[in-house]
C-alpha cells in the first residue's frame, strides 16, 4: 500500500476536493483537515512523480496549497504531511493522536491520549522514539488498552481500514454574497458563474461525466419593489456539456434576455449552480494526428448557442434534393437529432439560384411595371427566360403534379444608380410569380 496525504492548515469541505482527485484514484477518504489517496494500486498508470505532477495541476486550479506526504500507510502519510517528517525522534508525543485516530473521529480517544502524553512528558518521555523504548508491559499496567493501540499503530502491526466515501449524486456549487455587494448587475454574476462552472466540470470530468441538464438559481433580497425571492433558469443542453466556455455562452444568452426584459432592482443574495442530469463522458487522450474532436466540440458549442439565441426550430442545415423547383430543391437537416447530411452533387445541374428565396407569391407584370401586393415598381430590364422546369417527369406516381415554369430575371429600379435583381417565373395560363431575389 502507498498512501498520499494532503494536509490543509484549516478545516475545508474536503468532499468536493476529493471529487476532483477521483481521476487519480478511486480509493479516497478524508477527515476534517486531511485527504488520503491510495496510489499504490495505480502504479501502472503513473509513478510517484507523475502523481505529484497531476496533483499539482488540480490544486493549482482550485487555488490550494496543502502539504503532501507519501508513505506506506495512512498514519505515517499523515505524519509526513503534517509534521514534514516521519523520523520518530523529531515527532512530538502528541503525534500519537494522528497515529491512533488519523480520521479525527473519536474525541474521547484523543482526550485520553493527551492525558497519557502529559503524564509521560512528566517522566521524561518527549517524542515517539522514546515512547517506543518504553516496555509495553509497563504501559499496559498504567494506561491499559490505549497504550497497546498506540504501540501497534506506531510499529505498523495493524492496518487501518479505509473509511467508505461515495461522491455526491447532485453536483452543486453555491456562493453567498454579502448584503449590498451589488444590485443585480450581470457582469459580477457571470464572473462568479464562471468559477462555479470551472469547479462543476472538474468534478464531472473526474467521474467521466458530462452535464445534460443544469439549473442556475439566483437568490434575491425581497422588497416592495421586487417581491420575487429567486429566479430559476433551467437548461436542457442539446449536446452534453463538459467545458466551461461553451456552457457559459449558452447560459449568458438566457441571462442577458432575462435581465433586459425584467431587470433586477434589489441585491443578489446568492448564486447556485446545480447539475440535474448527467450522462456518460468520453474519456481518452487527445488525438495527435488530427483535430476533428476539437472541431466537433466547437461546432456543437456554436449550435447550442444559436439554439438558445434563436430557438431550436430555426437552426438547421440545408441539403440539396432532386426537385428542381427552388422552394423544394433543398430540405432541412436538424443537426441535433442525429440526422446525417448526405451531400449530392447537383450544383452543375441546377443554375444559379437567388440568394434569398420566398414561397412563390403571385405578381403582375404590365408594360414596364411589376405589381406586387398592390404596389407597382418600375422594371429596368427583364431577361428572356433562362430555364424551363417541368414537373411531370420527376414527380413520383403518388405525387404527380404536372406543371411548367419559365424563369426570368427582372431588375427593378431603386435609384438612378442602384437596382434590385429578382427572380420570377411564369406558369402558362396562370400568370407570374415571385420566388426570390439576388443579394
Amino acid at each position: 500500500m502507498t498512501v498520499a496525504c494532503l494536509w490543509f492548515s484549516q478545516p475545508l469541505d474536503l468532499a468536493k476536493i476529493a471529487e476532483h482527485c477521483l481521476r487519480l484514484s478511486p480509493q479516497i477518504c478524508f477527515s476534517k483537515q486531511a485527504l488520503f489517496i491510495e496510489i499504490g494500486k495505480c502504479h501502472k498508470l503513473y509513478n510517484e512523480a507523475g502523481f505529484l505532477a497531476r496533483l499539482q495541476v488540480i490544486l493549482r486550479r482550485l487555488h490550494l496549497k496543502p502539504s503532501v506526504g507519501i508513505e506506506r500507510d495512512i498514519p505515517y502519510s499523515l505524519l509526513k504531511a503534517k509534521y514534514r517528517t516521519t523520523t520518530l525522534v523529531s515527532l512530538p508525543l502528541t503525534a500519537l493522536i494522528e497515529m491512533a485516530d488519523p480520521f479525527n473521529r473519536d474525541e474521547v480517544l484523543q482526550k485520553n491520549i493527551l492525558k497519557m502524553a502529559d503524564s509521560l512528558i512528566d517522566v521524561g518521555v518527549r517524542n515517539l522514539a522514546q515512547f517506543q523504548t518504553v516496555p509495553l508491559k509497563e504501559l499496559v499496567n498504567r494506561y491499559g488498552p490505549l497504550s497497546i493501540l498506540c504501540m501497534q499503530r506506531l510499529r505498523g502491526e495493524v492496518e487501518i481500514p479505509w473509511a467508505h466515501w461515495k461522491p455526491e449524486e447532485v453536483v452543486t456549487e453555491r456562493t453567498d454574497f454579502p448584503y449590498f455587494e451589488f444590485y443585480g448587475e450581470l457582469e459580477p454574476i457571470l464572473f462568479e458563474l464562471k468559477k462555479h462552472l470551472d469547479l462543476v466540470f472538474l468534478r464531472l470530468r473526474a467521474r467521466d461525466l458530462k452535464a445534460q441538464k443544469m439549473q442556475v438559481r439566483l437568490g434575491l433580497e425581497a422588497s416592495s419593489q421586487q417581491p420575487e425571492r429567486e429566479r430559476i433558469f433551467d437548461f436542457d443542453f442539446v449536446f452534453p456539456q463538459n467545458a466551461t466556455k461553451s456552457a457559459l455562452n449558452v447560459i449568458k444568452e438566457r441571462l442577458y434576455k432575462n435581465f433586459q426584459e425584467n431587470p433586477i432592482l434589489m441585491p443578489v443574495a446568492y448564486l447556485e449552480t446545480k447539475v440535474i442530469n448527467k450522462v456518460k463522458g468520453t474519456a481518452g487522450q487527445k488525438n495527435l494526428l488530427h483535430n476533428r474532436e476539437e472541431v466537433q466540440e466547437k461546432r456543437q458549442a456554436l449550435i447550442a448557442q444559436l439554439i438558445e439565441a434563436h430557438g431550436k426550430e430555426n437552426i438547421f442545415q440545408a441539403e440539396l434534393t432532386e426537385d428542381r423547383r427552388p422552394e423544394k430543391s433543398w430540405r432541412k437537416i436538424v443537426p441535433f437529432k442525429g440526422e446525417k447530411k448526405v451531400t449530392r452533387n447537383f450544383e452543375e445541374q441546377i443554375p444559379e439560384r437567388p440568394t434569398y428565396l420566398i414561397y412563390p407569391e403571385r405578381i403582375e407584370i404590365v408594360a414596364q411595371e411589376l405589381i406586387f401586393r398592390g404596389q407597382s415598381y418600375p422594371i429596368k430590364s427583364m431577361s428572356q427566360f433562362y430555364e424551363k422546369i417541368s414537373g411531370g417527369w420527376i414527380e413520383s406516381d403518388d405525387q404527380k403534379n404536372t406543371f411548367e415554369r419559365y424563369y426570368f430575371t427582372v431588375e427593378l429600379e431603386r435609384t438612378e444608380q442602384t437596382s434590385l435583381k429578382m427572380s420570377v417565373f411564369e406558369v402558362l395560363g396562370v400568370g407570374f410569380f415571385l420566388h426570390g431575389y439576388f443579394g
